[in-house]
């Protein structure tokens, strides 16, 4: 009888959460294409609920989204505070297999940030100054780069994976994070991880490292090392 009540309150929690937030679900149908997007200046760009964003850079800035006919009505692409965010309309739900794929050419960013599933391609190599990526709740990033500064922040089982050059990388991973970044060689690497987090970092001159709460981190190169590890945590070079 104690179980029965109990099913009955998480199913009355359930449908009030469902009809206050009234979510509306929509699952992909009609043709698959290509749609052209005006949009005003931006300096970052963020991405979600599982979205592809395949950036390219080049001179000129050019937004192309590719999905599902009744998919390209509910994606919302709108600049705030110079950052162009790319996701759903508020309380729609995609069922299903929506393949979406947001093709972005710009010059420079300030910043990229992945949630929700989200994945960032950089294609064909991205060169700058300084660059922050940040990713959470699954989100990914893959490609090379060729950058003065890095700085990653990365939780909730996020992924990256790049080559490529970096002068400084600093990293702060949580949460069952990844980094596979031999591919990467940086002068000059600072990392904390913790909660699970792994890292592969090649480094030439120094590589600082705090680590705890079972996190583990290789590397390779011929470093200045210096670590503080704790909780089931370890630092070795491959």
């Amino acid at each position: 009888m104690k179980k029965y009540h109990y099913l009955l309150i998480i199913g009355a929690i359930i449908a009030v959460a469902c009809s206050c937030f009234n979510f509306e679900t929509i699952k992909p149908s009609g043709k698959y294409l290509k749609q052209d997007r005006s949009i005003g200046q931006f300096n970052s760009v963020s991405v979600s609920s599982g979205f592809e964003l395949i950036l390219t850079q080049s001179p000129s800035t050019k937004l192309t989204i590719e999905t599902y006919e009744n998919i390209h009505k509910v994606i919302v692409t709108e600049i705030v505070d110079g950052t162009l965010k790319i996701h759903p309309k508020d309380n729609i739900m995609i069922t299903g297999r929506a393949d979406v794929k947001i093709y972005l050419s710009c010059n420079d960013l300030k910043s990229i940030s992945s949630s929700g599933g989200g994945k960032v391609n950089v294609e064909n190599g991205w060169k700058g100054d300084d660059l922050k990526i940040r990713t959470s709740g699954g989100g990914r990033i893959y490609g090379t780069v060729a950058l003065n500064t890095l700085e990653m922040e990365m939780s909730g089982g996020s992924e990256s994976r790049l080559s490529g050059t970096v002068e400084k990388i600093t990293v702060s991973s949580s949460g069952g994070s990844s980094h596979e970044h031999f591919g990467l060689i940086a002068q000059e690497c600072t990392a904390q991880m913790s909660g699970g987090a792994s890292a592969e970092f090649n480094v030439v001159k120094k590589l600082s490292v705090t680590a705890s709460g079972g996190t583990r981190v290789r590397y390779k190169g011929n470093p200045v090392v210096n670590k503080s590890v704790s909780g089931g945590s370890s630092v070795s070079a491959e």
